[in-house]
């Protein structure tokens, strides 16, 4: 009986458990991804009804993601110190890893037009100072895996007025 135990546990017992590890490590294996959508945009109102949205996956499942935009050299945002990244949207992974996220209202008039604010808390647009066209590198990162994953977003100039 004794030998029989010390079989079980030698062999069956260690296979069983790396058996589960390499099982449960395939799941979370996956690289994980992000997109912007739209890839390329202009900052306009419409924004606001229909905001700038990021879908990734590979992500742990259920766990949070923040969605960070990396200020390229030279641009600076209100409230943004030097190298820091701004937050711009937060989404959660479903149970495959996989989340969307839109970008707030109060985020796109922060970050992207930079407006100012009343005493009533209205967006004040004579103040605003968009930021300028370019490539913006957009970071989600998972807040239990750590896992990261880098998309661009083109804010272009907006198009001419017709005469």
């Amino acid at each position: 009986m004794k030998a029989l135990k010390t079989i079980i546990l030698t062999l069956v017992l260690p296979g069983l458990v790396m058996g589960s590890l390499l099982f449960a490590g395939t799941s979370y294996a996956q690289e994980a991804s992000v997109e912007v959508v739209p890839a390329e945009t202009f900052l306009s109102p419409a924004l606001i009804k229909q905001p700038v949205t990021f879908k990734g996956n590979g992500f742990v499942p259920k766990e949070m993601i923040s969605i960070e935009m990396i200020l390229p050299e030279g641009v600076t945002i209100k409230g943004v110190g030097p190298g820091e990244d701004v937050g711009i949207a937060m989404g959660n992974a479903d149970e495959k890893g996989s989340f969307t996220a839109a970008m707030q209202p109060t985020a796109t008039l922060n970050w992207f037009f930079q407006v100012g604010w009343t005493p009533l808390l209205t967006p004040n647009f004579k103040e605003a100072k968009p930021i300028p066209p370019g490539d913006y590198k957009i970071r989600a990162t998972g807040l239990d895996s750590d896992k990261v994953a880098y998309s661009t977003m083109r804010i272009v100039p907006p198009p001419k007025k017709k005469e």
